[in-house]
């Protein structure tokens, strides 16, 4: 799973040099919905979304929408280790939405993950944040926000009916913002029409079944260090697919992001 997410940085950085952002989100949560059909006949699941899960799509749209918009203006492996920073900020997200203490060791992560920004993105520097690593920023916002309301509505809602129902709504405000602001669409290249099948099929569909089965059998304290993981594919895959690499200051902050995130679990 951690490496299917990882992958997704390069690959979605390629395909929207080829397609429109929404139109390219459209397809991606199309091809996720097809998927998804099978699986939860097979399982016997529900195919009727269920309304919890379509307002959580909005919180899923707006994180892959401000994703795919900061990789427009920022490198790929930028763009996964400031994804990564949800994990600290859901504890600090915690506090000020439910007043919800956070502990010592959050705040602690959320410190080590707020310098490893700095290095990260140059802001040391006295070099202001890019468009791309501001709008990745909010991403990790939304994605934090989305684990939040998960925790609240996953008891209640089979995960693969959650995730479906969220690829719903997705899928639907996706459309709309394409042809609200008359977007082009067009048949995608090769490269184009791989992305989408590899982020509907691999990283929406197998991804969250992946995620539910897995976490039937293994701590949330064991997921979370297989997911630390994600970022470091990220940088692999973006070495090889797309020749982007990390200065030596940018990967302490690398490191210390990753850092953060381990230590707030």
């Amino acid at each position: 799973m951690a490496a299917a997410w990882g992958g997704t940085f390069p690959i979605m950085k390629i395909a929207i040099l080829d397609l429109e952002v929404f139109f390219f989100l459209s397809l991606r949560f199309a091809v996720a919905i097809l998927s998804f059909v099978p699986l939860l006949i097979i399982t016997d699941r529900n195919l009727i979304p269920d309304i919890r899960g379509i307002w959580l799509g909005i919180v899923v749209f707006s994180g892959f929408l401000f994703q795919v918009f900061g990789l427009k203006y920022t490198s790929a492996i930028n763009s996964a280790f400031i994804t990564s920073l949800n994990a600290p900020l859901v504890p600090i997200l915690g506090f000020l939405l439910f007043r919800k203490r956070p502990s010592l060791r959050a705040v602690l992560g959320i410190m080590l993950g707020m310098i490893g920004l700095a290095l990260l993105t140059g802001v040391y520097k006295g070099i202001a944040f890019s468009l791309g690593d501001f709008l990745t920023f909010l991403c990790a916002i939304s994605w934090a926000m989305q684990i939040i309301l998960i925790d609240r509505v996953s008891k209640e809602i089979e995960a693969l009916e959650l995730a479906y129902s969220e690829s719903i709504s997705a899928l639907f405000l996706s459309i709309l913002s394409s042809l609200a602001i008359r977007e082009r669409w067009s048949i995608p290249r090769s490269s184009g029409i791989f992305a989408v099948m590899y982020t509907g099929v691999i990283a929406t569909t197998f991804a969250f079944f992946a995620q539910a089965l897995a976490q039937k059998r293994v701590s949330p304290e064991i997921t979370g260090l297989m997911l630390l993981l994600e970022p470091v594919f990220a940088s692999v895959f973006s070495f090889f697919i797309l020749r982007e690499t990390l200065g030596v200051i940018e990967a302490i902050g690398a490191f210390l992001i990753l850092l953060g995130v381990k230590i707030s679990e």
